[in-house]
């Protein structure tokens, strides 16, 4: 489900939190082709949410070094600024305020350009996204979105997918259908769990994830295409106004003309024809 804030105010006020436990300086510049604004000389710190494949997990029993499109993009960032490279692996909910409590330089973690977060930092697109459906192998009843009328849909909670589904729940309602019972979830397997135990009839989840989560389920899930479209982009978040912002964005279009993005795509299986940097 990756990925807007439900409440931009709680971010606001956990950032505020994390700001006065946090350490670090903040302006210095690195040396060579380094962007002004990294918090430390020489380093490209990034925040991100390792439990989403194939965008940022981990692999192989490591718990220490994330994989996938995200962490592999920002190598390909820091290696073009000549920098080294850490990750500050940090729950979903908790992504937001640590980048506002100058945690990290940057967020890369599979998140939506939402105008909500754009208000609360500046975002540079990378990837075209949307929200992709998946049901139990048996189901025959959903093939559409006004399926979902009456149904019960799993979600991690706290983002944009669950806004989605909310939405089209209040739509159906004002057609006089029953609404959508959505069932939030903090994490995503937990959401897997819900539809192969019986307790959702489907779940919607970014449309990135749903080859990788379809194909784990041992054949008990499939995908319905189609039900949503996929107009959203995901987004490496800054501060607002930081002069990482433009960097990042050149950055990232940089990456993009050299064909390291598209690569990193095919190696996770993902479309390189949805990379997108503009």
């Amino acid at each position: 489900m990756r990925r807007v804030l439900v409440s931009i105010a709680a971010t606001v006020f956990a950032a505020a939190s994390l700001a006065a436990c946090s350490g670090g300086s903040e302006g210095t510049e690195a040396s060579g082709d380094a962007p002004a604004g990294l918090l430390r000389e020489g380093q490209l710190s990034v925040c991100t949410d390792p439990e989403y494949p194939p965008m940022e997990y981990f692999a192989d029993g490591d718990t220490s070094t994330p994989v996938g499109f995200d962490p592999d993009g920002a190598r390909a960032l820091a290696d073009l600024w000549g920098l080294e490279i850490s990750f500050q692996n940090t729950s979903f909910d908790g992504l937001m305020p640590a980048l506002q409590a100058k945690r990290c330089d940057i967020l890369w973690a599979a998140l939506y350009l939402s105008p909500e977060r754009l208000e609360v930092a500046d975002g540079s697109p990378f990837m075209n996204t949307g929200p992709g459906l998946i049901v139990p192998t048996a189901t025959t009843d959903i093939t559409t979105a006004d399926d979902l009328s009456g149904k019960s849909v799993a979600v991690q909670g706290g983002g944009s997918n669950e806004l989605t589904l909310k939405d089209l729940s209040a739509k159906f309602e004002a057609e006089g259908k029953p609404g959508i019972t959505v069932q939030p979830y903090p994490k995503t397997a937990e959401t897997v769990a819900a539809v192969t135990n019986g307790k959702a009839d489907a779940l919607i989840e970014t449309d990135v994830a749903v080859v990788d989560m379809v194909g784990k389920s041992n054949g008990q899930l499939k995908p319905i295409p189609g039900v949503f479209p996929a107009e959203t982009k995901f987004g490496v978040f800054t501060l607002k106004e930081s002069p990482l912002s433009p960097a990042v964005t050149e950055g990232l279009q940089e990456l993009n003309a050299n064909g390291t993005l598209a690569q990193i795509a095919e190696k996770y299986g993902l479309d390189p024809n949805s990379i997108v940097t503009e």
